[in-house]
C-alpha cells in the first residue's frame, strides 16, 4: 500500500469493500440467507470477561450494544432455514489497544452439521477472499489450514495434559515443570491461559494460518461438550500471524443446560464485582427450536483484514477509531 496518508486510506477503504464484497459472494454460493438482527439488547450474555456498552434510552435503562449477534441469530435459527450470516458492528469494552477497538466488524454465520464442517469452510473462505484480493501472499493461504488438538499441543510441549486434572493437581503439575508466574489465587482456568499464552502460543508458526480445536468446557458457555471428554467442547479458533481471527463450535442446543452455565457465570461475574445479566428466556426458548446438529462461528473482519494485508495494529486497517 502506498505510503501517501491519502492514497492509503482509498486503499483501506477499497479493501475492506472487497472483503465484504467476497465473503457475501461465498456465502451466497453456498445456499446462506443474509440477515439482521438487534444490536440493542435489553440483557447480555453474563461471560466473565467480556463486558458490554450500557445505554440509557430517554432515561430508561440500561440496555446493551450486543458484544456478538449471536443469541439474536440463534434465535432466527427456529424459522427453519439452517444457513445463516450476519456482518456487523459489535461492541466490547477491552484494553488490547493494539489488536481491539471498542467497536469492530464481526462475520458471524451458522449452518448444519458438526464443528468440523464449519471449520473446513471457515479455511475455504480464508482461502477465497485471499485468493481474490490483490497484492496479497496468496500461496500463505492456499489449501487446508493445520488443524492442532490442544490436548495434544500439552502433552507435546509441556508433557502433560491438562485437561483431566482438577485445579490442584494443574497447579503441582507446573510447580514440577518449574512454571513461573503462577499463584495460589489463580484458579484452573487462570492456570490454563498462563500456560497457554506462554508455552503453547508462543512455539505455534506465525508464517501461516492454523486451527486449535477442543478447548476447555469450563471456558466455553455456549458449546457443546465432547462425548468422549465432557471437560472439553467442539470448538477451535483460528490463528493467522499468531493472532486469534475466528472461534467457532458446536452449539449447545439443551436450554436448561445453557441456563445452568449463565448461572455460573453469573457468579463468576459477582466474584469479580461485576454486573450480572438476567438470561435471555427467548433466548432459552429458541434453543428448543433447534431439531438439527448446528455450528456456528464468528469471525473478526478487521483482524482477518490485519493478517490478510500483515498489519501489526488495528488501526492500519479501520478507517475511524475512537480511542476509549
Amino acid at each position: 500500500m502506498s505510503n501517501n496518508p491519502a492514497q492509503r486510506m482509498i486503499d483501506i477503504l477499497k479493501t475492506r469493500h472487497d472483503v465484504l464484497r467476497l465473503t457475501r459472494e461465498f456465502f451466497y454460493a453456498r445456499d446462506y440467507i443474509e440477515v439482521e438482527t438487534a444490536h440493542l439488547m435489553a440483557t447480555a450474555p453474563p461471560d466473565p470477561h467480556i463486558d458490554p456498552l450500557e445505554v440509557q434510552v430517554a432515561g430508561k435503562g440500561p440496555f446493551f450494544l450486543h458484544t456478538s449477534p449471536e443469541m439474536n441469530l440463534k434465535k432466527l435459527l427456529r424459522s427453519g432455514h439452517e444457513r445463516i450470516f450476519e456482518i456487523c458492528k459489535v461492541w466490547r469494552v477491552e484494553d488490547l489497544k493494539e489488536v481491539h477497538n471498542t467497536e469492530f466488524t464481526m462475520l458471524e454465520w451458522y449452518r448444519e452439521g458438526s464443528c468440523r464442517d464449519i471449520m473446513a469452510e471457515t479455511g475455504e473462505l480464508v482461502g477465497y477472499v485471499a485468493e481474490r484480493l490483490p497484492a496479497i501472499q496468496k500461496r500463505r493461504f492456499a489449501g487446508a489450514f493445520t488443524t492442532y488438538e490442544l490436548d495434544r499441543l500439552f502433552e507435546d510441549i509441556l508433557g502433560f495434559d491438562p485437561f483431566p486434572l482438577d485445579r490442584d493437581a494443574l497447579f503441582a503439575a507446573l510447580e514440577d515443570k518449574g512454571f513461573l508466574g503462577i499463584d495460589d489465587k489463580d484458579d484452573w482456568n487462570s492456570l490454563f491461559f498462563k500456560v497457554f499464552i506462554q508455552e503453547i502460543e508462543n512455539v505455534l508458526p506465525a508464517d501461516r494460518p492454523y486451527f486449535i480445536y477442543g478447548w476447555p468446557s469450563s471456558i466455553s458457555t455456549m458449546a457443546k461438550k465432547r462425548n468422549d471428554r465432557p471437560n472439553m467442547v467442539e470448538r477451535f479458533e483460528l490463528y493467522i500471524g499468531g493472532l486469534e481471527i475466528a472461534n467457532g463450535y458446536s452449539e449447545l442446543t439443551d436450554p436448561a443446560e445453557q441456563r445452568r452455565r449463565f448461572e455460573n457465570d453469573n457468579c463468576e461475574r459477582a466474584r469479580l464485582g461485576k454486573r450480572q445479566f438476567p438470561p435471555d428466556q427467548a433466548f432459552l426458548d429458541s434453543l428448543r427450536s433447534i431439531r438439527h446438529d448446528c455450528t456456528g462461528v464468528s469471525v473478526g473482519i478487521d483482524r482477518l483484514l490485519m493478517a490478510l494485508l500483515g498489519k501489526q495494529t488495528i488501526d492500519e486497517v479501520i478507517t475511524d477509531r475512537l480511542i476509549i
